[in-house]
């Protein structure tokens, strides 16, 4: 389906402004609501931001819509259950249906994939999947309109792979004067001690991590936005003698930037935490974040990080790892990178379960 035609469909059903998290199923999407200057439109940092977004809109009159990944579906279900179906707060949910039974996808979606439908079902959310075509798509609407305007509860649109129709890509230029994240992520698997743990954060920062390096204490979190301080904190509490690198991203620290405050809290001596910022979300699709603007050396600094860098060049990181051990940790690394990754950056052989497996041997 023509994205720009799916707009104005629900637009003219009456459903809008629109609000949500980026997934590369709602990348054409998400371009067309961004240049549509008559289009209300919000990225949020979380489900959940938009969910209490969307009540905010539904208490002033308005059928909103709030666009999301199913694997964050689960965040959306303490503000849906406690705030949406407690209030009677009416919205257009559209869901992507990653890791689709008998479809192939990465498999942090497999679970979600499996539980989705029932998951809706067990929250007594009405649903439906969407299915292509103008007339399916005018029958969807009539029904959730008829369900938003008597039941006053949200109705979710489960959106398949490959349900809007691709587009010629568009590239913008390449800001040169910052380095791209694989840079810096070689010099540091390069500099890092054998003993030191290195943690990749989902999307590119962990798979340039697990795919053109080969440190043996490196480890891929797939999925799971926004844990991977959390995740490091919990290791460098347990293996205080080696050096545990967090490699964040923009987007999954603004989803849970509350990580800031527990890491700052506990004082982790062995943790360093290295935020790779290209103000995008840019494995699905590269659209904009809200990173632009945000000091995160100010904010971890407000949060208990003794100490803060910031860095926009190789040779600036690299003279800071030269000198990591008489830095003050935990220790808070913002690197300005560019968007970009190398060409045809395949997702990992290995499974999940034989990552834990190496990284717990390597750990032993």
């Amino acid at each position: 389906m023509n994205a720009a035609d799916f707009i104005r469909s629900l637009r003219a059903a009456s459903f809008s402004p629109f609000m949500g998290v980026p997934c590369s199923v709602f990348s054409t999407l998400i371009h067309h609501l961004a240049a549509a200057a008559e289009t209300e439109h919000y990225i949020c940092t979380s489900e959940g931001e938009a969910m209490g977004l969307a009540a905010g809109f539904a208490l002033s009159g308005r059928l909103p819509v709030v666009y999301m990944q199913n694997d964050g579906f689960g965040n959306a279900v303490n503000p849906l259950s406690s705030l949406q179906l407690l209030y009677r707060l009416p919205a257009l949910l559209l869901i992507s249906w990653r890791g689709e039974p008998g479809q192939k996808d990465a498999p942090q979606h497999r679970v979600m994939g499996d539980v989705l439908q029932a998951l809706l079902e067990q929250l007594h959310v009405a649903h439906l999947v969407l299915e292509k075509g103008n007339a399916a798509l005018c029958q969807a609407l009539t029904k959730a309109q008829e369900h938003c305007r008597t039941a006053a509860t949200p109705f979710a649109f489960i959106i398949p792979k490959n349900f809007f129709a691709p587009e010629q890509k568009t590239t913008s230029p390449i800001d040169e004067k910052f380095a791209p994240r694989l840079a810096y992520i070689n010099l540091l698997a390069e500099m890092a001690d054998p003993r030191d743990i290195l943690l990749g954060a989902t999307g590119f920062s962990g798979r340039e991590l697990q795919q053109y390096t080969d440190h043996r204490g490196r480890f891929y979190m797939m999925g799971s936005m926004g844990c991977l301080p959390a995740l490091g904190l919990g290791l460098a509490s347990q293996h205080p003698k080696r050096t545990v690198f967090v490699l964040d991203g923009d987007g999954a620290l603004l989803m849970k930037m509350g990580s800031l405050a527990t890491v700052g809290h506990y004082q982790p001596k062995n943790l360093v935490h290295v935020l790779f910022d290209n103000q995008a979300y840019e494995s699905t699709g590269g659209q904009p974040s809200t990173a632009a603007g945000i000091d995160f050396c100010a904010v971890a600094r407000a949060c208990g990080y003794p100490a803060q860098e910031q860095v926009t060049t190789t040779a600036q990181f690299k003279k800071l790892l030269s000198t990591l051990a008489h830095a003050a940790k935990p220790l808070f690394v913002h690197v300005r990178i560019r968007k970009g990754t190398p060409a045809g950056l395949p997702r990992p052989e290995q499974t999940p379960e034989q990552m834990r497996d190496a990284l717990m041997t390597f750990l032993d």
